[in-house]
């Protein structure tokens, strides 16, 4: 290991209590997507009092803030230190959001210190409610991320793997609606809408054998009926359809639609389609900044695992496809504990995930190092996103 990335590890282990701190403090005050006010402010202050220029509320999203070390001013090449800290509901940090983003002011910290006044290139993004609420799509779309040439978090899971795919997905309400009788006095008067979307569930279920490998559809009834003996005239459900591409994802919704409209067909009612924002994207994988990452795993002598082949979605997806990103996977649980749960969120704060939470601290760094300061680096990065799909 080199000098400076010797020094990077010094550095992260230096601040272990500050960022165990940051980890706990977020862990005992969860708040879900758009209400991180806390976490917001208290991270802002962090950062401000460790030499940081904060800017929150960016991209009119509330609880989102910008960070860049102080009186530096914005230098080219720049990368971006992704925080995530938004908590699920009932369960808090059960997806390990509390170790993403002192993960990453950790990152962010020691690099400014190494960089001195050539910190510049250094951001952190505080980015929200990446449960379902899509904060870097709004972040990228009113062009925070328009001046920064590569973005990096890592993720707290049931192995190590430097990049994997993620799926796109599209959640959309489908209603149907019919016409009320009693279903005993006059059955012939009434037009079932929950019939239809019990059939259109059918059609759903019986089209699943046919996806591909990289394609999923689930979802579940909202809206039933209210009494037994009252025809239902209006019935709900709510899905979510994704595919390892835009095409794919986007086909598997037009499926989905005839499934619909096939019910709706032959129990005389008639349906309505919505879908619901945020769409998420696939990720665009950048197999040169990920290599640059396993070798720091590697230096570290982080064991790297097979992928399992099991894919959720992130907005990190949508944002891979306006710069180059990475989205590495470090362990904090055996494969035997699932993510969403509350054992996962119990093990951030174990001795194995403080352990990989310094890990995760010092190979960001290293990887940010690394895209700052090798030109050949950043063009074979340039390249893979241009021809990525």
């Amino acid at each position: 290991m080199d000098k400076i990335k010797d020094q990077i590890g010094t550095e992260i282990d230096s601040l272990a209590d500050d960022l165990f701190t940051i980890s706990d403090f977020l862990l005992t005050n969860p708040e879900t997507a758009y209400k991180e006010f806390k976490a917001r402010d208290y991270l802002s202050s962090f950062l401000e009092e460790k030499g940081f220029e904060v800017e929150k509320e960016i991209g009119g999203v509330e609880t989102a803030f910008l960070a860049r070390p102080a009186g530096c001013g914005q230098t080219r090449p720049t990368v971006a230190l992704l925080a995530e800290y938004d908590a699920l509901p009932k369960i808090g940090h059960g997806c390990g959001h509390n170790m993403i983003a002192a993960a990453s002011l950790g990152a962010a910290m020691v690099l400014r210190q190494i960089l001195g006044v050539k910190a510049g290139g250094i951001v952190l993004v505080g980015t929200p409610a990446e449960e379902g609420g899509g904060g870097k799509i709004l972040l990228a779309e009113a062009g925070v991320f328009e001046k920064i040439d590569a973005a990096m978090m890592f993720h707290p899971s049931s192995s190590n793997i430097p990049g994997k795919g993620m799926l796109g997905r599209i959640k959309f309400k489908v209603e149907f609606f019919g016409r009320t009788a009693h279903a005993s006095g006059s059955p012939d008067r009434g037009v079932n809408a929950l019939d239809a979307l019990v059939l259109a569930y059918s059609n759903i279920n019986a089209f699943r054998q046919h996806l591909r490998p990289d394609g999923r559809i689930h979802g579940v009834i909202t809206h039933g009926g209210e009494q037994p003996n009252i025809i239902p005239d209006y019935a709900a459900g709510l899905f979510y359809v994704r595919g390892a591409s835009r095409s794919y994802r986007d086909e598997l919704l037009d499926r989905v639609r005839k499934c619909c409209e096939g019910a709706a067909l032959a129990m005389g009612c008639e349906f309505n389609l919505e879908i619901l924002q945020p769409v998420v994207d696939p990720m665009k994988r950048n197999p040169a900044l990920e290599a640059a990452f396993k070798d720091n795993m590697m230096e570290l002598g982080i064991e790297i695992d097979g992928d399992s082949g099991r894919r959720g979605s992130s907005d990190m997806g949508n944002l891979s496809h306006y710069l180059p990103t990475i989205h590495p996977w470090l362990a904090i649980v055996g494969p035997e504990t699932a993510c969403h749960t509350a054992e996962f969120r119990d093990a951030t704060v174990s001795s194995r995930g403080r352990k990989t939470l310094l890990d995760a601290a010092k190979m960001l760094a290293m990887t940010g190092w690394d895209f700052l300061n090798l030109p050949d680096l950043r063009k074979r990065v340039e390249e893979d996103f241009s021809r990525a799909r």
